[in-house]
């Protein structure tokens, strides 16, 4: 029993050091490699330094989004063999594809339907045409969760 206690010790000691975890307010600007976010509610957000800079953003109280912001060393993604929008709308329902400018940033925006595990999933991901390094953020929030598409098409999230 002590050598499973003190794996489990040693365990709990090595993924805790790994998470960098910050709780952020609502309406309070939170600042990540130089671009500015604010969330809708109390939100969780951890950071990771991988090839690229992630940022992983969960609601502290309540469940209904979660938004994945990275840093690309690329400024367009838009390879028309590429995978990667697949993997993020899986199944997709009404795929829309459309431009959007905020302050002196220009977007290009994924947008499309879901349902999975019962739940039925708007996503968005927006990809920095002129950022450099290249913004991507992917967010997923559940349809009837209304003020939360409120808050993300109305673009409240990017306080530029």
């Amino acid at each position: 029993m002590k050598g499973f206690l003190w794996t489990l010790f040693v365990f709990g000691i090595s993924t805790s050091s790994i998470l960098s975890q910050t709780l952020v307010e609502p309406n309070q600007n939170f600042v990540w490699e130089g671009f500015s976010f604010v969330f809708p509610e109390p939100v969780v957000v951890k950071t990771e330094s991988l090839m690229s800079q992630k940022l992983t953003v969960y609601p502290a109280k309540r469940d209904g989004f979660f938004m994945v912001v990275r840093t690309l060393p690329w400024l367009e993604p838009f390879d028309p063999k590429s995978t990667w929008k697949d993997s993020v709308f899986t199944r997709g329902i009404e795929p829309k594809e459309f431009q959007k400018t905020l302050g002196n940033l220009n977007f290009q925006i994924f947008q499309a339907d879901q349902i999975r595990n019962q739940n039925a999933l708007r996503n968005q991901v927006w990809i920095g045409l002129e950022s450099n390094p290249g913004l991507w953020i992917w967010i997923q929030w559940k349809s009837d969760r209304k003020d939360l598409t409120e808050f993300f098409e109305s673009n409240r999230f990017l306080s530029l």
